[in-house]
């Protein structure tokens, strides 16, 4: 039986994968592929793309989504901020075996 990661993602990763997604495809991606590259349900796609696009991250050009530069941006940070928690995820593990319980 294969093991799944039962972690959720907050919605910072959510973002993350969105923008990402969009950014890997210089040309544009389409809503099917967009939820496919960024493993979302119909109902988080329908959630997250309108608040994306709202605050100026992505855009939407016919049936295709493209990353804007602020969207960029914020892909940047949020990279970072991934980068971090994971770090954070690290020291927190390790401390666990060093302290008692």
């Amino acid at each position: 039986m294969a093991l799944f990661n039962k972690r959720k993602r907050d919605k910072y990763d959510i973002y993350h994968d969105i923008l990402k997604a969009c950014k890997n495809n210089v040309g544009g991606i389409n809503k099917t592929r967009l939820m496919y590259s960024a493993n979302l349900t119909f109902e988080v796609a329908n959630k997250y793309l309108p608040l994306l696009e709202k605050c100026g991250l992505i855009i939407r050009k016919d049936n295709l989504y493209f990353i804007t530069n602020k969207g960029e941006e914020v892909l940047q940070k949020l990279t970072r901020f991934k980068e971090i928690k994971g770090e954070m995820k690290e020291i927190v593990e390790k401390l666990k075996e060093e302290l008692p319980h």
